[in-house]
């Protein structure tokens, strides 16, 4: 034990590179020297019998499995969808999931984990580029609900992505041909922020 007094923060960023990010007593111990402070892998070992990591660590795989087996559920149902009834929007849909599967896969890979926040700050709208941003930080927040969560999975979600979709796409058209008039921006981004908060549940 190396017998020094550490900062709570650097308990839970060790417990977080142990358990999450899966790496040895070692790897902490250097990664945790790099990023706040030494910690020996003796009181790394303490710490981990103390908050009981091992077991937290395995239920973070479990957890990551699950989720893992939803999303391919989820992709599932939309696929399905799909094949009944072609339509462009719902291709959409089904690629816009595929791009969010795809980014998990690689996040997993890298060590990171793509989770939907439960803290969303909305990104304050003052131009239509902002809306335009907005509106797709919003739909793929919703489309990153919707994997972790397959149950939300329903007609209503999909009208939420394609109304917002076809938003976006109506304000890219005006700024690209700069259609946009002045006594217009003010209901467009209006729209916009309502649009928004609506797929989000925050009206």
């Amino acid at each position: 034990m190396d017998g020094r007094e550490h900062e709570p923060e650097t308990v839970f960023r060790a417990q977080e590179l142990y358990c999450v990010d899966r790496l040895t007593y070692g790897q902490v111990s250097e990664a945790i020297a790099k990023e706040i402070e030494p910690v020996a892998v003796s009181t790394l070992k303490r710490w981990s019998s103390k908050f009981e990591w091992r077991e937290r660590r395995e239920e973070i795989a479990q957890a990551l499995a699950d989720i893992s087996g939803d999303t391919i559920l989820a992709r599932s149902k939309l696929l399905k969808s799909l094949l009944k009834k072609p339509d462009p929007q719902m291709g959409f849909a089904v690629a816009s999931m595929e791009t969010l599967a795809m980014r998990q896969v690689e996040a997993a890979r890298a060590g990171r984990i793509i989770e939907p926040s439960a803290k969303f700050e909305l990104r304050t709208i003052r131009t239509p580029e902002d809306a335009v941003t907005a509106l797709k930080e919003a739909r793929d927040l919703k489309f990153n609900r919707l994997l972790s969560d397959p149950s939300d999975l329903d007609f209503k979600a999909l009208q939420d992505i394609e109304r917002v979709t076809a938003k976006i796409t109506e304000m890219e058209a005006q700024l690209s041909t700069g259609t946009v008039a002045e006594e217009e921006k003010g209901l467009s981004l209006k729209t916009a922020d309502e649009i928004r908060r609506d797929i989000l549940g925050m009206k």
